[in-house]
């Protein structure tokens, strides 16, 4: 019984993910011009007060967050990094993945069962204070469902200034 409910809830996630993956919206950030591609079908969730960006949900556990940020460390995209890096690993994330070129980087990793997958660029006008961000996190079981969600949102990041 337990393999016939584990095998119906992988079927009704496989089915949400494709679907999901089906239709796309643009969300665009009013305070900084950040955009990128959602699911169509993700819920969003409330603006926070500072207007930075978007959160956007499912049903099956994970999140899309789009958003720009200026740069408090005043060190550039390099010093950026490290910040986000130290802090994601202050949390727990062990992260795995960390690629990085000319005015963008990536960071992922694990935490329990959950994946975080983040890429953040600076473009190149804009006098270097701005980064845009888009960030997903989901259960590590559905890794292989959400991959191509996350290559499409990621492609998709852009913004002002660049």
């Amino acid at each position: 019984m337990r393999r016939i409910v584990q095998g119906a809830f992988c079927l009704a996630v496989m089915t949400t993910a494709s679907a999901e993956a089906a239709e796309w919206r643009a969300y665009e950030n009013p305070r900084f011009g950040t955009y990128a591609e959602v699911p169509a079908s993700f819920a969003p969730e409330p603006a926070p007060e500072n207007g930075d960006g978007r959160r956007f949900s499912t049903p099956t556990g994970g999140t899309i967050a789009v958003y720009g940020a200026l740069d408090f460390t005043g060190g550039g995209i390099a010093t950026y990094r490290a910040f986000l890096m130290e802090t994601l690993r202050g949390e727990g994330w062990n992260l795995t993945y960390t690629p990085s070129g000319d005015g963008w980087f990536v960071l992922s990793g694990v935490r329990g069962g959950e994946i975080l997958y983040q890429r953040v660029e600076q473009p190149p006008g804009c006098g270097g204070d701005l980064f845009h961000h888009i960030e997903f996190r989901y259960p590590a079981r559905d890794k292989a469902l959400w991959a191509p969600l996350v290559k499409h949102g990621a492609d998709s990041l852009g913004g002002p200034c660049g």
